[in-house]
């Protein structure tokens, strides 16, 4: 069965429900379909530009200062470490351009596997929300498709180049032209949808019925890095 996931790597939620979205096929056991996942380019601020600034000045501007901006964050952060995830928003993390990071990410989807591909998005979930990486550094995006098997040099060679670029911008022109503006979003078997970090528990209802042919699944429309994904 096929599921393709339109992702962030700056989406707190995007990275809360990859993890509740594994559970999910883990609570089906033995009933579980296999699974041939695709991972999908979305820029939740396509505005941003390689220049770092100060994450929390950036989400202070967006959401209506700093005391809104640290009660968001807080929320967020305690709802990731209660899935084990260890989002720190102490780490200095940074506003910048993901589209390096998607580029790493179709590099490792067209010359490694699909575990490298999960293996380069959970570095980059982790140096971000972890570590306070910053995910336009060459630096940052070596050490995360190393995590994937990818050399450095050939990591070098693709952010002095072009490529991927355009591969990438047609994932984010798909997700335009299917109607999608949160993410995280599953499709699934290329006929429901599922939005936003939903329960394990969801996952698991939605791939059921996809394997059974019914639906359609439930769907969450809330978007906004609210409490379950975030939207542009």
């Amino acid at each position: 069965m096929r599921v393709d996931i339109w992702s962030d790597v700056v989406c707190p939620w995007c990275w809360i429900g990859k993890h509740r979205f594994q559970r999910g096929v883990e609570l089906l056991g033995a009933d579980a379909p296999a699974l041939e996942i695709h991972w999908h380019a979305f820029q939740l601020d396509p505005d941003a530009g390689q220049e770092p600034v100060p994450l929390r000045d950036a989400y202070a501007a967006k959401f209506g200062g700093p005391e809104r901006t640290a009660q968001i964050l807080a929320q967020t952060q305690a709802t990731a470490r209660a899935e084990g995830l260890p989002m720190d928003f102490d780490r200095g993390q940074v506003r910048v351009t993901t589209l390096p990071a998607h580029r790493l990410m179709w590099l490792a989807a067209r010359e490694g596997d699909a575990q490298a591909v999960q293996a380069v998005g959970e570095a980059l979930f982790r140096a971000h929300f972890a570590e306070g990486r910053n995910l336009a550094d060459p630096r940052t995006l070596a050490d995360a498709g190393a995590a994937g098997g990818l050399e450095a040099a050939r990591i070098e060679a693709m952010l002095a180049s072009d490529e991927g670029l355009a591969e990438v911008r047609a994932q984010i022109g798909q997700a335009r032209a299917l109607g999608i503006t949160a993410v995280p979003t599953f499709v699934i078997d290329g006929r429901y949808a599922v939005q936003g970090g939903q329960a394990p528990e969801v996952f698991a209802q939605a791939l059921r019925k996809a394997a059974a042919g019914h639906g359609p699944a439930p769907a969450a429309g809330d978007a906004g890095c609210g409490p379950d994904g975030c939207a542009v």
